[in-house]
């Protein structure tokens, strides 16, 4: 008995160090070295195993030495850096996007369905069934090969306007809107084989909007397909170098394989002109679908300052390592 505790708590102590130090490291987000960037994403999971390890050892311990009190300073240090980060993401903040509560008739309303296909998966049924049943406005499909864009064709009769940008290295895209797409531009920001829409969309009434769909890299390493080395998140540099010159009420949307944890102005360079829906209401975690323990949220929908949030959902699985999420939005 003296031998398994003694094990569980070198254990312990090993855990409680590595998430320490993970979640100090993790200060330094926008760092070139990938592997302290990914420190970023599972701020959630630090975040509960350090309360948990924080717990166990005040229990366990029974001879206070230094050692315990740096290693309990450590936990508590990443329990507040993380803190800092996931906040925006409860309800102790207000919300930066304005509830909808009155809608007038002369409101203009736009729903929109996201998602990452993602493109090994070969069972469209759910996915257009989940279509079918939201019927939204508009729909951004992530991770489209030739195989996706032939089983979404079904969706032309519902939605005569589109966009097809296709590729077989994972960051083809499709947009699909009831709405007139008046102007839309295929732009390569950091890569030529990732691309992004800027499209002006018509909603009647003589509403006009802006809507950028993007889907930039992640920060790890892949042989085969496009990565951000060297890059330090340029995609989105660039993108908010547009949104700034902005003459209508703009969106962006997409799965921006970053967690953003609110700090959007950071990411794109934008002074308060972006709002990040999901602060002030809850995390909304899109990614992994395929694994209860690692999820964070990383497809976004940002507005600026004209719209207001009738509705935000996170939808059932299709297959993908991504949820689809569903928002409403009123102007």
């Amino acid at each position: 008995m003296r031998q398994i505790r003694k094990t569980f708590i070198s254990i312990l102590y090993t855990i409680a160090i590595v998430l320490a130090v993970c979640s100090i490291l993790s200060l330094f987000r926008n760092a070139e070295i990938r592997y302290i960037k990914m420190l970023d994403f599972p701020r959630i999971q630090l975040f509960i195993l350090s309360l948990i390890s924080f717990i166990l050892l005040l229990i366990v311990i029974k001879k206070w030495r230094w050692y315990n009190y740096l290693l309990l300073f450590g936990l508590f240090s990443g329990l507040c850096i993380n803190s800092t980060f996931l906040i925006h993401y409860t309800r102790l903040v207000s919300v930066e996007v304005p509830t909808a509560e009155d809608i007038k008739s002369s409101d203009n309303q736009l729903s929109i369905l996201l998602f990452n296909v993602k493109m090994t998966n070969r069972k469209p049924e759910p996915l257009l069934d989940l279509i079918d049943q939201k019927n939204p406005d508009m729909i951004l499909a992530m991770e489209v090969d030739d195989t996706w864009n032939k089983e979404l064709k079904v969706l032309d009769k519902d939605y005569p306007y589109a966009q097809h940008t296709i590729n077989e290295v994972t960051y083809g895209m499709v947009l699909y809107s009831k709405f007139p797409l008046e102007k839309v531009e295929v732009d390569y920001l950091t890569n030529k084989k990732v691309p992004s829409f800027e499209s002006t969309i018509s909603l009647g009434n003589d509403m006009k909007i802006s809507f950028h769909a993007i889907h930039p890299v992640p920060p790890t390493h892949f042989n085969n397909l496009p990565d951000n080395a060297g890059q330090e998140e340029n995609a989105l540099k660039k993108l908010g170098k547009e949104i700034e010159k902005r003459k209508l009420p703009t969106i962006v949307a997409g799965d921006l394989n970053d967690v953003v944890w609110s700090y959007v102005d950071a990411l794109t360079g934008t002074k308060n002109m972006l709002n990040d829906l999901r602060v002030g209401r809850g995390f909304f975690n899109s990614y992994n679908a395929e694994n209860f323990l690692m999820r964070w949220p990383l497809d976004h929908v940002f507005v600026t300052k004209e719209f207001r949030l009738k509705k935000f959902e996170r939808l059932p699985k299709i297959g993908s390592d991504h949820f689809p999420m569903y928002v409403e939005l009123v102007l």
